[in-house]
């Protein structure tokens, strides 16, 4: 697929060739045309030189006058310096000179670089997309979008350089972008006009079929526990710890970043008990190592944002499946992002966009569009701080069972966010035959279908229990639980579905002595170990 136009690099100066060799040399990361990250953070520049203790002098010159400078030293044979706070635009050009030769980057931009890193529904390309045509004409009016992306290389040591390249940085052409990720460019198309149509450099990191630990640093994996696959690897996806952290990421580790996207989960949906560990360590140290090989110019608490999985089969014959223990594993299993495992991370729900005729296999929707929409206002809430931009589906803030009617009522983000409810169907409760308040695999999930509903609440009933107990109750908890678009609850503002949900302890009951509200004093309360997730959105 990227064979036309991919090279490995010798690793020289910038002169529109890598084919010679010289003693200094800028990290093969850098290109002309690309995007270096602006102000207020500062833009790092790396590199190696043959003299040990060498200056090396970097210009930055501007239009007009504007000519800035700064220096390093040869340390052990590399180089780092940070440029200038410089604002968004340009073109600018860079001038890297020392005693052993001189390179020059031309029609640099800043604007805000953002990561977008993982299996196959990232790297999925944006000729395949829904009317990938259209699209594709629309994407080359972007010209203060500049994309790069490193080819698919393992390592079994960490490297500090990249060794293939199959789209150096450059301005979006037909030929380039149709091989680019369609959902990261499509991230960077609908976020722009938001930023003032500030420059965007979108680097594209990603490699179908591989597993999180592949992509993790060794401290993530050491993290949790090991991890035995139950299928064997496919020859063409490395699934094995660090060999694509090693090849993919350590090598630009020093790049001064905005913020990343996140799509993968898939390759380790054979054990969904492991994953939360294994994702919220990787966030934790991809954040760490930025932070400090960018001289602390990457954040350290670094925007995050990830799509949960998608869906797999045809919703008229698919079961629960594995994939909603993986959407719940996805948010360090609170059910919703931000959250405290999961700092300054944003989600986008795309449970609800299966795509059962898609030539690529049903797991890889082409509907990227609306993926790219849904992670955009997390984006600029999360990464941005437009606080008042609404990135979240309706969540559930509290749970209350009424015994007498046996029927649960559901209130959604506080009442703050106004239901849309779609569909009748999509919820069920656990139900026990003794009066234990946990739901374990031994107890049968029922369908409890929605009979009535407000601008904030759900009702459901769990008539299907009988004489049982209900002892839990989930949400949407199918690996492909509607059809496009209809799920049952979705926020009637915004159009954002609401999330899987579980919980597996009974909720509050009330046991009814008359037909007064259950709130009334001569009702008595249950007891029950959780009344409402109180979950703060």
């Amino acid at each position: 697929m990227h064979s036309e136009g991919s090279y490995f690099l010798n690793k020289c100066h910038h002169e529109a060739t890598f084919s010679c060799e010289c003693a200094l040399k800028i990290s093969t990361y850098f290109g002309d045309h690309m995007v270096l990250q602006r102000a207020p953070q500062q833009a790092v520049l790396w590199g190696t030189a043959d003299t040990e203790g060498d200056t090396v002098t970097v210009r930055l010159e501007g239009q007009g006058s504007d000519t800035r400078e700064v220096i390093a030293n040869v340390t052990q044979g590399q180089w780092k310096v940070k440029l200038p706070s410089t604002g968004p635009g340009g073109p600018y050009v860079i001038h890297v000179n020392s005693s052993d030769g001189d390179a020059t980057l031309r029609d640099v931009l800043f604007g805000d670089v953002w990561l977008c890193s993982g299996q196959s529904n990232m790297q999925f390309i944006f000729g395949q997309v829904f009317n990938a045509t259209e699209e594709i004409t629309k994407a080359v009016n972007y010209t203060n979008i500049r994309i790069f992306q490193p080819g698919n290389v393992r390592s079994d040591t960490e490297e500090d350089d990249l060794n293939l390249l199959w789209i150096p940085w450059t301005q979006p052409t037909a030929s380039t972008v149709r091989r680019f990720s369609g959902l990261c460019f499509l991230f960077g198309e609908y976020l722009q006009p938001h930023l003032g149509n500030v420059p965007l450099g979108l680097v594209e990191a990603a490699w179908g079929g591989t597993t999180i630990e592949a992509w993790s640093p060794p401290v993530a994996v050491n993290a949790c526990a090991p991890v035995v696959h139950s299928r064997q690897p496919p020859d063409c996806c490395p699934q094995v710890p660090l060999v694509i952290w090693n090849s993919m990421i350590h090598p630009i580790l020093s790049t001064t970043l905005y913020g990343a996207i996140w799509f993968q989960a898939s390759a380790n949906s054979d054990h969904p008990e492991l994953y939360s560990c294994q994702f919220t360590n990787m966030i934790k140290w991809w954040r760490h190592y930025f932070h400090e090989s960018s001289l602390g110019e990457t954040p350290a608490d670094l925007p995050f944002g990830f799509v949960q999985l998608g869906t797999m089969n045809d919703t008229s014959t698919n079961g629960t499946g594995i994939f909603p223990y993986m959407r719940w594993a996805q948010t360090a299993n609170y059910g919703y992002s931000p959250n405290p495992s999961l700092p300054n991370t944003f989600m986008a729900v795309a449970m609800d966009l299966p795509d059962i005729n898609s030539p690529y296999g049903t797991i890889h929707t082409r509907d990227k569009q609306d993926v790219a929409r849904r992670l955009v206002p997390g984006a600029l809430n999360v990464a941005y701080g437009y606080k008042d931009v609404v990135f979240q589906g309706p969540f559930p803030t509290d749970i209350t069972a009424y015994n007498s009617s046996q029927e649960v009522i559901i209130e959604y983000s506080h009442g703050a966010v106004p239901l849309d409810v779609r569909s009748t169907d999509g919820f069920q409760v656990c139900c026990s035959e003794d009066s234990s308040t946990s739901c374990s695999g031994k107890y049968g999930w029922e369908d409890a279908p929605i009979t009535g509903h407000d601008v904030s609440h759900v009702t459901v009933t769990y008539a299907a229990c009988g004489s049982r107990h209900l002892v839990g109750l989930r949400y949407a908890w199918r690996s492909t639980p509607c059809g496009v678009m209809q799920c049952p609850l979705y926020a009637a503002d915004t159009g954002l579905p609401a999330p899987p949900y579980i919980q597996k302890t009974a909720p509050v009951c009330c046991v009814k002595n008359d037909d007064t509200k259950c709130d009334d004093a001569r009702d008595t309360l249950v007891a029950a170990p959780i009344k409402s997730t109180n979950v703060s959105l």
